[in-house]
């Protein structure tokens, strides 16, 4: 069973997750999805964990960092599958580094952007990547259990697979389509207009996510 670790704090926005995205990027597969206030479960029963993105910030840190990390070195200790996304990306790096791989992006990034991806399993089938992007925050350094695996003009380390590992973060959003995407940032947009500046549509064909979501079909095949 897959465990979905639903870190969002807007009520609306995590409904959407589990109830929208969550069946969407499971492929039929059996899921539970956890909650910040829900208890840990026992993850005897669960193969692989996917951690969310968030609002959250990792460089800044939160009263949640404790439980996030403990779900996430449970898997880690089982030699378990591991999908980090955006927030979730950079707590896994965290959890796995330490606290000083994330740091306050002195340029954030609001858009859909291209990425250049290198031949890793986790991006089979993804032939055209490009991606929704929405962070403050970024992992901007690793050391040499880690493999780069994803990276743009802006930065670095995009994306990053634990060595020899089932082990993934991915800074972007692969969950999201086109309405989406374009609706999150649009909203985070018209709360925080000041960031319209930081705001880029690098996407020429729509037709070029549909084929983000494999993302998660390799992870689960991992």
């Amino acid at each position: 069973m897959f465990l979905i670790f639903n870190t969002i704090i807007d009520i609306k926005a995590r409904d959407n997750f589990t109830n929208v995205i969550a069946p969407r990027i499971t492929f039929e597969n059996k899921y539970s999805v956890l909650s910040l206030e829900d208890e840990i479960p026992d993850i005897t029963d669960f193969t692989h964990l996917l951690v969310t993105g968030s609002e959250l910030s990792a460089s800044q840190g939160s009263e949640w960092d404790e439980k996030i990390i403990s779900v996430i070195n449970s898997f880690l200790q089982a030699g378990k599958p591991i999908l980090g996304i955006c927030y979730g990306h950079q707590m896994v790096a965290r959890a796995i580094a330490g606290n000083h791989v994330c740091l306050r992006s002195s340029k954030p990034e609001f858009g859909w952007k291209k990425m250049k991806i290198t031949n890793n399993r986790i991006f089979e089938n993804v032939t055209q990547p490009i991606f929704i992007e929405s962070r403050y925050d970024e992992v901007f350094i690793l050391d040499e259990r880690f493999e780069i695996i994803a990276s743009n003009e802006q930065l670095q380390i995009q994306a990053f697979q634990l060595k020899n590992m089932p082990v993934w973060g991915v800074q972007f959003h692969p969950e999201m389509l086109l309405e989406d995407g374009n609706k999150m940032v649009e909203r985070h947009l018209c709360q925080y207009p000041d960031d319209r500046k930081y705001y880029s549509n690098e996407m020429k064909d729509e037709n070029q996510i549909k084929a983000n979501l494999n993302i998660f079909r390799n992870f689960l095949n991992s």
